[in-house]
């Protein structure tokens, strides 16, 4: 058995981005939420690998060792490290995570959408880009 290779999350981006141009709503639900997991996996391995955690029960909940809200947590180091927290940048990263995620859920969760399906995929589509292009300038 051979080890498997690190999951590159940009992977998500791609399948959502190949969703664009499908009129089928299940499918664009499904390019919702792969944008938003292509954003928060990125970000929630930075943090990781830069070890910026606010305290020992976020480092618990960012390495999966206690069971919390990591999508929380994530948007919090953005806007509370002290390596973050004045960063326009960062804030910039919390508030589009919060925004994807909403949509995500909306996507996943709800019968009716607020908004029409093909206008929450573009937005997921370019929220996510933004996100992905600011962590790359961490890296």
């Amino acid at each position: 058995m051979t080890k498997e290779e690190p999951f590159d999350w940009k992977e998500f981006y791609e399948l959502g981005d190949s969703y664009i141009e499908d009129e089928n709503p299940a499918t664009q639900r499904t390019g919702i939420s792969r944008f938003y997991y292509s954003a928060f996996c990125s970000s929630r391995d930075l943090i990781n690998e830069k070890a910026a955690y606010l305290n020992t029960t976020s480092k618990r909940i960012m390495t999966g060792e206690k069971r919390g809200n990591v999508h929380q947590e994530t948007r919090k180091i953005f806007n509370e490290h002290p390596r973050y927290k004045n960063d326009k940048k960062c804030r910039m990263i919390s508030r589009n995570l919060n925004k994807l995620r909403k949509m995500r859920n909306e996507a996943d969760y709800d019968k009716i959408t607020t908004k029409p399906l093909p206008q929450m995929l573009e937005n997921s589509k370019s929220r996510s880009k933004y996100i992905l292009e600011l962590l790359e300038e961490f890296s």
